[in-house]
């Protein structure tokens, strides 16, 4: 049970009754995106409020940038065919920009992670 259920819930909901943030995916990219990843990002961020107070301002700050990769993903599942993974991540681009600007070291952290992930992902098929 979440520490901040309610909020965690209209926040979810919010996410899932948006259907145009799902409108180009398949059932299964959308459970992968939303259920997977979106509405477990934004429980976890949510529950490491101190107050409610500071859950819902939380609930509201992830929820609109979950929403824009939702939303960037869903614009790149319009497109037909296989995918590249460039121009997938370069279509994350907005979202992922930080200020002040990522380090080498997270630069390549993340660069590692992605890698990780992109290798296990294909080892197991």
């Amino acid at each position: 049970m979440a520490k901040y259920d309610q909020v965690v819930r209209n926040a979810s909901e919010s996410l899932l009754e948006d259907e145009r943030l799902r409108s180009n995916l398949t059932d299964r990219e959308a459970k992968i995106v939303l259920e997977d990843w979106a509405l477990e990002w934004l429980e976890t961020r949510i529950n490491t409020a101190r107050s409610e107070a500071s859950a819902k301002q939380i609930a509201k700050n992830e929820l609109a940038r979950v929403r824009a990769v939702v939303s960037a993903i869903n614009a790149l599942a319009k497109k037909p065919g296989a995918l590249r993974l460039a121009e997938s991540v370069g279509a994350l681009e907005e979202s992922l920009r930080a200020s002040p600007a990522y380090t080498r070291e997270e630069i390549f952290a993340l660069l590692a992670a992605l890698t990780s992930a992109a290798w296990k992902l294909r080892a197991t098929k």
